[in-house]
C-alpha cells in the first residue's frame, strides 16, 4: 500500500501545470471557465498525500507500540498473581511433608522472590525499550515531516520523483516494525508461567532445589536394584525385555547379550534360566523380549533370528513361527511382545513397521500399521501392552508418542510428544499396564488403571493415565541409587511393583 501512494505522489509531482485531464465520460464536460492547478496547488496537493502516508505508517507502527507495551505491563501484573499461585502450592506441599522440610519451605518462598525480582528486573528492561522506540519514532517523525515540508514546498522547480525524506521516513519506520517482529517472542514471553503449579518450566525451576514437583500424585515407592554386568547367573549384559511369573513371582529378563533368559527372585538370586547362542531350534540370537503366556509357557521375541518361540514350564523348545521377511507372518527384528486374556500374542515386527497377532498355537490372525507420523502408522514400534479390555499400547519409539489400538487393531487414539518436559516423551521403549486395583496405583478404583513407559532418552520411567494424562515419573534425580542409565524394560506384579531393566548399568531395578 505505501508503495502505491508513492506512485501516485510521483504522478502528481510530474503532471506539467498545463496538462489537461480528459473529460470524464460520466461526469460531462468541464465547467466553463475552469483553471488548471497552479504549481503551488499541485505541490500543496502532494504535500497533503505525502503527510496522509506518513500518518498511516505512523498509525501502523504506534499501535503495534501500543500493543507489546500493553502486554509487557499485563506480564508484569500476571507475574505478581502467578507468585501468589506458587506461595500457596509450596504451603500446600511443605504441610504435607515432615517437619525436615519446613526449612526447605523458606528457601522456596526466598527463590520465588528472587525470581520475581528477576522477572521484574527483565520486563522493565523491556517496558523502557518500548518507550525509547516510541519516543525516538515522534522524534524522527517530527524531522521528516519539516524535511518534506521543506523539501516539497521549498522547491522552486517541480519535481518528478518520491521526496527524499518520505523515504527515509519510510525506511525509517520498516526497520522499526522488522526490529518489533524480530523481537515479538521476547516481549510477548511470559516469564515464568507460575498460574498452574503443574506448569513444566515452574516444575524445572523448582526441581533442582530438592522437590519433584507440585501436587506430585506419585505414591512413595522403596527403590533397589538388583543384578550387574557380567555372564555369570543373576548378571546381565544388556538387560531388556521382563515380565514376572504369576506363580513363582520370578522376574525373568531376556539377558539379551547373553543370549539367554533368566529367572531371579526378589532378591537378585537366578532361579531358572534358559537357551545360548545359535539360530538352531531351541537357541537365540539376541532375544529382547520374554512374556509368561496364562498356560505356565514362555514366549520369547528371538530378534536376530527373526522368529517367536515358545518353551514350556520345563524351559524345553515348544514351537517356533516365522523367518527373517516381509510377508505376513514374517518378521524383520520383532522386539516386543504381549499376551492377551485370550491367548493371543502381540509381536512388534518392528523392521517392519508394522503389528502382529497370532494365537496361541502360533497362527497368523491379523496386522496393522505401516512406516509413516500417521496415526496409525509407526517409526520403530517397540514395547508393547495390552489393558484389561485387550486393548493394545503400542510405544512408537521415534515418533515419541503412545498409540492405542482395540483389540481387532483399529485406531483409537494416540498421546506424546517429543521433549524433556513432565507429559513429554522422548524414545518410549517398553510400557506395562498397572490395572485400578492395584494397590499401590494412585487413581481412583473406576479409572480403568495407568501406564508406565520407560523413556531412553530421558532416562525415566513415567506414569499416565489410559487417556493420556500425565501422573508423576521416576528417575528425574541426580541421585545415582535412584536414576535409571537406559530404561529399556517394563513389567509389574499384582502388588503393584514396578521392575525396570536399564540396559547400560546392567541391573534390574525394583520400585
Amino acid at each position: 500500500r505505501i508503495q502505491i501512494l508513492f506512485e501516485m505522489v510521483a504522478k502528481v509531482l510530474s503532471r506539467q501545470p498545463h496538462a489537461q485531464k480528459a473529460p470524464d465520460i460520466h461526469q460531462g464536460a468541464p465547467a466553463a471557465g475552469k483553471r488548471s492547478p497552479t504549481k503551488e496547488e499541485l505541490q500543496l496537493q502532494a504535500l497533503e498525500k505525502a503527510i496522509g502516508s506518513m500518518d498511516k505508517q505512523a498509525q501502523t507502527l504506534s499501535n503495534t507500540l501500543n500493543s507489546l507495551t500493553n502486554q509487557v505491563v499485563n506480564r508484569k501484573r500476571e507475574t505478581l498473581i502467578d507468585a501468589e499461585y506458587v506461595r500457596l502450592e509450596i504451603k500446600k506441599l511443605t504441610e504435607r511433608s515432615i517437619q525436615e522440610l519446613r526449612d526447605r519451605e523458606k528457601e522456596l518462598l526466598m527463590e520465588v522472590d528472587i525470581l520475581v525480582a528477576e522477572a521484574h528486573g527483565v520486563l522493565e528492561t523491556h517496558h523502557l525499550e518500548l518507550r525509547e522506540l516510541s519516543s525516538t519514532f515522534l522524534q524522527k517523525r517530527e524531522e521528516y515531516g519539516e524535511q518534506l515540508q521543506d523539501e516539497v514546498l521549498g522547491s522552486e522547480t517541480e519535481k518528478s520523483g518520491i521526496p527524499g525524506a518520505l523515504i527515509n521516513f519510510h525506511e525509517e519506520v520498516q526497520q522499526t516494525i522488522n526490529y518489533l517482529k524480530s523481537n515479538e517472542s521476547k516481549f510477548k514471553h511470559r516469564w515464568m508461567g507460575f498460574r498452574a503449579a503443574n506448569e513444566p518450566n515452574f516444575k524445572a525451576s523448582v526441581k533442582h532445589l530438592g522437590f519433584v514437583g507440585i501436587s506430585d500424585p506419585r505414591v512413595p515407592r522403596p527403590w533397589r536394584r538388583v543384578g550387574g554386568e557380567g555372564q555369570g547367573e543373576g548378571q546381565f549384559r544388556g538387560p531388556v525385555g521382563i515380565d514376572v511369573h504369576r506363580t513363582t513371582g520370578h522376574i525373568f529378563i531376556s539377558d539379551f547379550e547373553n543370549h539367554r533368559i533368566q529367572g531371579i527372585d526378589l532378591g537378585g538370586v537366578c532361579r531358572e534360566v534358559f537357551g545360548s547362542k545359535g539360530s538352531d531350534t531351541g537357541f537365540m540370537k539376541g532375544p529382547n523380549d520374554v512374556k509368561c503366556d496364562g498356560s505356565g509357557r514362555y514366549v520369547v521375541a528371538d530378534t536376530f533370528n527373526h522368529r517367536i518361540s515358545w518353551y514350556n514350564e520345563n524351559h524345553d523348545h515348544v514351537q517356533s513361527i516365522g523367518k527373517k521377511g516381509t510377508k505376513l507372518g514374517e518378521f524383520d527384528r520383532p522386539r516386543s511382545l504381549a499376551t492377551t486374556t485370550d491367548g493371543n500374542v502381540v509381536v512388534a515386527d518392528t523392521g517392519n513397521q508394522r503389528i502382529q497377532v497370532f494365537s496361541d498355537e502360533g497362527e497368523y490372525l491379523f496386522s496393522f500399521g505401516e512406516l509413516g507420523k500417521g496415526p496409525g502408522q509407526f517409526k520403530g514400534p517397540h514395547g508393547i501392552t495390552v489393558d484389561s479390555e485387550d486393548n493394545i499400547y503400542v510405544a512408537d519409539l521415534y515418533n515419541h508418542r503412545i498409540q492405542v489400538f482395540t483389540n481387532e487393531g483399529k485406531f483409537i487414539r494416540l498421546f506424546g510428544k517429543e521433549g524433556p518436559m513432565e507429559g513429554e516423551l522422548c524414545e518410549p521403549r517398553a510400557i506395562a499396564f498397572i490395572p485400578s486395583s492395584t494397590v499401590q496405583s494412585p487413581l481412583p478404583r473406576d479409572s480403568g488403571g495407568m501406564l508406565v513407559i520407560a523413556e531412553m532418552e530421558n532416562k525415566r520411567v513415567s506414569l499416565f493415565s489410559t487417556q493420556g494424562q500425565f501422573l508423576c515419573c521416576y528417575g528425574d534425580t541426580l541421585e545415582a541409587e535412584c536414576s535409571f542409565g537406559c530404561p529399556s524394560g517394563l513389567c509389574v506384579d499384582d502388588k503393584g511393583r514396578i521392575f525396570v531393566s536399564d540396559s547400560l548399568n546392567n541391573v534390574l531395578h525394583i520400585l
